[in-house]
């Protein structure tokens, strides 16, 4: 028997990416152009091939196996491995030209997010970018009315028309400043908080994206009065610094306030909730080439970080002063072109931050 490289059909594998990455066998007949029974039976001949299960999807829920997972980062690798010979024999297209509309909740600080700036503008200097500091409905509104290619932001449920996937987790704890009579204190028991003035942000409601935080102080009994709110950390953490009460916290970014003597941890130690940072784009393509290109740059460069990593770590970066025959290309994130990996979108005819993301 011939092994199996040799008698693989590769675009089953370009087809299984974008099932993983629209997490529908529909949605991905639609990126792709063709009708659902044939991507369904690209998936079955792709399983059949290599004799394993790599989706479990009914009605009702979908789930990429183990197998999948494997199969879906070797088939990434694979395309990377194609960009970077496309770039060497000079076939890849620097001159991508255009203009890119991004929307993002304010102040995110991601690394994977700046690595990922900072490597694309490299390989494609000609495009240009508006990014656009919205409240996380607002970038969901900006995306459903096309306003904008993609978007960062927080979010308890996706809107039909846009696609979602986690960028990044964050674990928030409750804090309190230097002045607070619990500075200092440890191993405090939760019955110490039940009556403390709280500073609130805009959107820890119920109903709103931090609405896990205002769940854990009902389910808790923290009933003191709200006596500060913000959509802004910046604001939250002067006024918890200033002594007015204690407030929720990204644990990862006041960990030098704390370090410095600014801030000081309460219970529960564990921390109070995880919330995720999503990523987001219309669901419907009719993008440019240039947000095309950016948009399958990201996505391919998600799948290198794992997402518990990308709060601190980003894509690997060429060390300063290296040739590109000696370090990394930047294009081995990307594509080699508009077939051979496709887009979240079909192009159209169009030419060719400090604070973390809270908002109300």
């Amino acid at each position: 028997m011939r092994p199996i490289h040799d008698t693989l059909d590769w675009n089953l594998l370009r087809t299984f990416i974008v099932i993983v990455q629209e997490e529908s066998v529909s949605r991905a007949a639609v990126r792709l152009y063709l009708s659902q029974p044939a991507v369904s039976l690209s998936l079955k001949r792709l399983e059949e091939r290599l004799g394993q299960k790599l989706i479990e999807r009914d009605s009702h829920h979908f789930r990429v196996t183990q197998a999948g997972q494997l199969v879906y980062r070797e088939a990434v690798d694979i395309y990377a491995n194609v960009a970077r010979l496309a770039a060497s024999v000079g076939e890849s297209d620097p001159e991508v030209a255009g203009h890119v509309s991004l929307a993002f909740i304010t102040g995110i600080q991601c690394a994977f997010l700046d690595s990922v700036l900072a490597t694309f503008h490299r390989q494609y200097p000609q495009i240009t970018f508006e990014i656009e500091d919205m409240s996380s409905q607002e970038v969901q509104h900006a995306l459903s009315q096309r306003q904008s290619a993609l978007g960062i932001c927080l979010s308890q449920t996706c809107p039909e028309t846009l696609n979602s996937q986690v960028l990044a987790r964050q674990r928030y704890r409750l804090y309190c400043g230097r002045s607070h009579r619990l500075f200092g204190r440890d191993n405090l028991p939760m019955d110490e908080l039940h009556r403390e003035p709280y500073v609130s942000f805009g959107s820890e409601q119920l109903d709103g994206v931090l609405s896990p935080l205002a769940v854990f102080r009902a389910q808790h009994g923290l009933q003191g009065a709200v006596v500060g709110q913000s959509s802004r950390l910046q604001e939250i953490e002067r006024m918890v610094m200033a002594g007015w009460g204690i407030g929720c916290m990204p644990e990862h970014l006041v960990a030098r306030d704390v370090a410095d003597g600014q801030l000081w941890p309460l219970p529960p130690y564990a921390g109070v909730a995880d919330i995720d940072l999503h990523v987001m784009w219309h669901r419907e393509g009719r993008n440019n080439v240039a947000e095309t290109t950016f948009i399958d740059f990201f996505l391919n460069a998600m799948a290198k970080v794992p997402m518990e990593d990308r709060l601190t770590t980003g894509i690997a970066q060429p060390e300063p002063g290296a040739s590109s025959s000696q370090a990394p290309d930047p294009q081995a994130l990307q594509s080699p072109d508009a077939h051979s990996l496709p887009s979240p979108h079909a192009p159209s005819n169009g030419p060719v931050a400090p604070p973390p993301p809270w908002d109300d």
